[in-house]
């Protein structure tokens, strides 16, 4: 029996002060909210390197020729490919078909702000998509963490407003009017405001205690390093 190509596709933007994370601002710095970008980016695919059987892409904005991007190419195995899309719908649908198109079975898309995502719900993601043809992570803010598909990319991205809380909803709803196979992993979140951070700050001191090691030390160093009293 052939094995099952399966691939997990990273969606980031190339470190830059200004052009990252612009929602950490202002109670960040451009260079302190750069700092913390580049930290999730780095904890993120740390935390997936153990899963085997997976390749491994990375959805570079705005190319893949930058120069960082070349580098972690080299330093984490990675298959670059350039996001291509008015908006993150279609970026999304674009990089799901040319998984497709590159002949793997399985393609799971997932940000690089969620640095303490469990792998056990990537890993759980690729089982769910041997019996389901959709799976979405939804995340607390109103959006997913997570997309993966089976087959060619579902028609369900056009149209929604990303960036607000109406994303997973309004989601949803296309795949219950289209009647499509589709799962749900447990909730979780992502880093987009301020109050993320802070959370994330609380969370992480937490789950390095509970563990015995630090969960996404890139982070936690960047968030030691703010000035006292912003978190």
């Amino acid at each position: 029996m052939p094995s099952v190509r399966k691939a997990l596709i990273y969606f980031t933007k190339v470190p830059r002060a200004g052009f990252v994370k612009t929602r950490l601002q202002p109670e960040l710095t451009p260079e302190q909210a750069n700092r913390i970008h580049h930290g999730l980016i780095l904890d993120t695919l740390r935390s997936s390197m153990s899963m085997k059987g997976i390749t491994r892409i990375m959805g570079c904005d705005p190319t893949r020729r930058d120069p960082f991007f070349q580098r972690l190419a080299k330093r984490f195995r990675l298959v670059l490919m350039d996001q291509a899309g008015k908006d993150l719908g279609a970026r999304m649908q674009n990089a799901l078909a040319e998984a497709r198109r590159r002949s793997f079975d399985a393609a799971i898309i997932i940000g690089t702000d969620c640095p303490t995502l469990p792998a056990e719900y990537i890993i759980e993601a690729f089982k769910l998509l041997k019996k389901h043809s959709l799976v979405l992570g939804p995340s607390l803010d109103g959006g997913y963490y997570l997309v993966g598909c089976t087959g060619d990319p579902p028609a369900i991205f056009e149209g929604i407003e990303w960036g607000t809380e109406h994303v997973l909803r309004q989601t949803l709803r296309r795949i219950s009017r289209k009647k499509m196979d589709a799962v749900l992993l447990p909730f979780w979140y992502d880093i987009d405001s301020f109050e993320d951070l802070r959370f994330l700050s609380e969370h992480l001191i937490y789950l390095d205690r509970r563990k015995g090691r630090p969960v996404a030390p890139e982070t936690s160093r960047n968030l030691r390093s703010l000035k006292r009293g912003i978190l």
